[in-house]
């Protein structure tokens, strides 16, 4: 689908008599230079999370794609092409201090088909598998990803090179996406169908053999505390969220506003099922929601 028809002109209805068009114009004052986090979904907020505890006086702009959500059941290169465009879209209407793809299958994606900004100010978040190596007392590892991460060129040639040294398990861990936006939005969930995915990829013996397990995707911080029920020898959750925005951190300058607390906006691509993620957004800081302005 066209990007240009995704990206709908019509507010949003998300958070209470704020139903306004994306105007970038609010945020073109130095004062407010924003971080721009974009993800499919609600993942990134791990990573928000992460940089307001290092950075609390920055703003932050948010760029949910739920038009096209989850990235990680489409091919790598329709996501490339889509992250692409959107970062384009945004950086001609925002000057951010940074911008940040706040998901590894986007990431991965980027890399994986030459499309990775050079431009100073670009992170993108992947899994640390060299840092999963080297954290691991044992060498027995479980990589949990989506299956679009798993099968990528640059995973599978850093994966090929990591199991030289340790023993590690990718996991599809799809269904951990729609649980963690299920999570946020305040609904009930359970990671029995989950439990019963990582007994076709493992025995028992080497499910509680693993000492490390890489969170391959920003959704499953979400979900850290179920997961360690499944992995209850794992001493090491690789989280690479939180390497990320120390970059971010030691690489931007802030000007510390007196007007207050620095804003906190997300931007949807799609109509449908905003309200599901109100509950998230409100509760990381976000105070107002918009749709794009094409």
């Amino acid at each position: 689908m066209p990007i240009q028809k995704v990206l709908c002109a019509t507010a949003l209805t998300s958070w209470p008599n704020d139903n306004a068009v994306f105007d970038s114009r609010q945020l073109l004052d130095s004062t407010y230079r924003p971080v721009v986090v974009l993800d499919s979904g609600v993942g990134g907020l791990t990573l928000v999370r992460q940089l307001e505890q290092l950075a609390p006086e920055v703003s932050i702009l948010y760029v949910a794609d739920n038009g096209w959500f989850p990235y990680g059941s489409k091919s790598v290169a329709t996501v490339a092409c889509r992250v692409q465009q959107l970062l384009d879209q945004v950086c001609t209407r925002v000057d951010p201090l940074a911008v940040v793809i706040a998901c590894n299958t986007a990431s991965i994606a980027l890399i994986d088909h030459g499309r990775v900004p050079f431009t100073k100010g670009y992170f993108l978040v992947t899994p640390p598998l060299e840092e999963a190596v080297r954290a691991s007392a044992n060498g027995k590892i479980a990589l949990l990803a989506t299956l679009g991460t798993i099968k990528s060129k640059h995973i599978s040639t850093t994966l090929a090179k990591a199991r030289t040294r340790a023993q590690i398990w990718p996991i599809a861990a799809q269904r951990l996406v729609e649980l963690s936006e299920y999570k946020l939005a305040g609904q009930p969930t359970s990671l029995a169908c989950f439990s019963e995915l990582i007994d076709r990829h493992l025995t028992t013996g080497q499910r509680l053999e693993i000492d490390t397990v890489i969170l391959g995707c920003t959704h499953f911080p979400h979900l850290l505390g179920d997961l360690k029920t499944l992995f209850p020898s794992a001493i090491k959750w690789i989280d690479p969220a939180k390497e990320v925005a120390l970059q971010i951190a030691s690489s931007i300058k802030i000007n510390i506003s007196t007007l207050g607390p620095p804003p906190r906006t997300v931007i949807f691509t799609s109509m449908p099922g905003t309200r599901n993620s109100q509950h998230a957004f409100s509760n990381y800081g976000f105070h107002a929601a918009y749709s794009f302005l094409t």
